[in-house]
């Protein structure tokens, strides 16, 4: 259990004071940022009560997470993506991704698959542009953090399981697949070979079909980039490549892909 979740049963006017105070102290940057975020959060829930209950369920996924699972926690105790429609800022800014990507036009009115969607934020995002949108994360408070949004949101065209991109059930093809950051990963549960991942992306597509790639930061992605965008290259015909310039330093630098599946 968090020591944040009594302060979710009912508000309380010094909670941000709290948090405040151990962000002054934090060591780590994350962290201090994800406290201040949370602050920022939590002191607006004073004028929307109906948020308070579904940040109260929110938060004990976060607890749970914390408490049940042992893989990497990407939002350090906090959410990694934000969702300004229920009032969490995030470490990373979901509206900005959007508009930097050009995600609502590239979405529109066609069937969506998001590798490792995490909290779903981003999905739900850019739910009602997309016909319908499919996301699936290993991590099954994620994916609970998800429905509980979908639910509050009535958002019905959005769809969430727990599951691995080598266990993902195949189901009819998508018109996109959005593989943010997930082509490898941090806590090693990426199991495939880079070949094998973009290989499942391209037979999950339609004819024609987009895969979306966002990289890893530079620090991280290193001199294994270049290999990266060739195997994307020989498996699909490249568009556009750039790299986003927007954010935080989570977002900085990172290289976005459009590539159509033939």
């Amino acid at each position: 259990m968090s020591a944040f979740d009594r302060f979710y049963e009912t508000y309380t006017a010094s909670f941000p004071l709290r948090l405040a105070a151990r962000a002054l102290f934090s060591r780590s940057k994350v962290r201090r940022i994800s406290l201040v975020n949370r602050q920022t959060d939590y002191t607006a829930l004073a004028e929307n009560r109906e948020l308070l209950a579904l940040h109260r369920r929110l938060n004990a996924c976060l607890s749970g997470a914390s408490d049940e699972w042992s893989s990497y926690d990407y939002g350090e105790g906090y959410f990694y993506q934000s969702f300004e429609r229920i009032g969490v800022r995030g470490l990373r800014n979901t509206e900005e991704r959007v508009a930097a990507m050009g995600l609502s036009e590239l979405v529109t009115g066609r069937r969506v698959l998001e590798v490792g969607c995490n909290s779903g934020f981003l999905s739900l995002s850019i739910a009602e542009s997309a016909a319908a949108v499919v996301g699936f994360d290993l991590n099954p408070f994620l994916i609970e953090m998800a429905n509980a949004t979908a639910d509050h949101l009535g958002l019905t065209t959005a769809q969430f399981s727990t599951s691995s991109f080598e266990d993902f059930p195949a189901s009819d093809p998508f018109d996109v697949v959005l593989s943010f950051a997930n082509h490898s990963t941090f806590d090693g549960n990426t199991h495939q070979t880079l070949e094998a991942y973009f290989d499942r992306c391209r037979a999950l597509l339609a004819p024609g079909g987009l895969l979306l790639f966002e990289s890893h930061p530079p620090a991280h992605e290193g001199d294994g980039l270049e290999k990266v965008c060739e195997i994307i290259g020989s498996r699909f015909s490249i568009e556009a490549r750039s790299v986003l310039d927007y954010g935080s330093f989570l977002d900085q630098g990172r290289t976005f892909i459009i590539a159509r599946s033939a």
